[in-house]
């Protein structure tokens, strides 16, 4: 009996210790020793890195945010894991970037993967965060803003960048798109002035969405004259933006999101 229970506790470890994939965790772990050799202070190292892992120069196309901002964003897969970047533009100059790393959802994996991280990313509540490069720049209005809002609110700075989602719409697929989702949960504290703030967003969904929540409220709001000037501009600016059709995902002119019956209705 006694050996029957060595016996059993000994295939029992085993079969624990040999669970996990090892070509997976190979994986991974060349993919983290070659990551955490970048230097992070260095944009354009990461970006370069990033790109020579796309088999397709499509993989490298630029989302265009209007108003000069551009956005990139890539992720290399691994075994349990993959790691991605996103990389911000300002007049085709690379400003920000943010490096995102993942831990495996295998409990049993994790200590082994924090060791390989090493201390090149910081944790909190024992989850690994994204490194982000120089992010201030992302968490601005546009320069064109020239209210008077200074602390703003950080739900307010988080929707107004591309963190939210640059997908504009409602919902897709029966699911409530990501950017309108964070809208819904600020606007009931929203002002008038911060509403205002949000046609200033780098980020165009954010844009839109607020004019379409202005249009439709227009008569709660003073300076409408200089609003719907800038609302001209931010049409002019963004002439195309990510929807979704159905359960289609597809890139659709401002034009036709906001058909002129429709600014007719709410606007002029």
């Amino acid at each position: 009996m006694r050996h029957f229970l060595i016996i059993a506790t000994f295939l029992f470890a085993s079969t624990k210790t040999f669970a996990y994939n090892p070509f997976w965790t190979h994986i991974d772990k060349k993919l983290i020793s070659t990551v955490i050799k970048l230097d992070k202070s260095n944009p354009k190292e990461v970006e370069q890195y990033f790109k020579n892992q796309r088999i397709q120069k499509s993989d490298t196309a630029k989302e265009v945010l209007g108003f000069g901002w551009k956005m990139w964003t890539s992720r290399i897969g691994g075994g349990y894991i993959s790691i991605s970047a996103t990389f911000y533009y300002y007049n085709d100059s690379l400003v920000s970037y943010s490096l995102t790393p993942r831990l495996p959802d295998e409990k049993g994996l994790q200590k082994r993967y924090r060791k390989w991280y090493g201390n090149y990313f910081d944790y909190s509540n024992s989850e690994i965060q994204a490194f982000n490069f120089n992010q201030a720049v992302i968490f601005q209005p546009l320069k064109q803003y020239t209210g008077a809002i200074k602390n703003i609110p950080k739900k307010i700075i988080n929707y107004m960048t591309p963190n939210s989602g640059t997908m504009y719409g409602y919902a897709g697929g029966g699911v409530i798109l990501q950017n309108r989702k964070a809208f819904l949960e600020i606007k009931d504290s929203l002002t008038n002035d911060e509403l205002v703030l949000l046609m200033y967003s780098i980020n165009p969904a954010s844009r839109l969405t607020a004019i379409d929540y202005y249009l439709k409220h227009k008569e709660s709001f003073s300076s409408q004259q200089q609003i719907d000037k800038w609302i001209d501009i931010v049409f002019a600016e963004t002439p195309k933006v990510k929807t979704m059709s159905g359960c289609f995902f597809v890139t659709e002119t401002t034009e036709a999101l906001f058909p002129r019956h429709y600014i007719d209705k709410y606007y002029r």
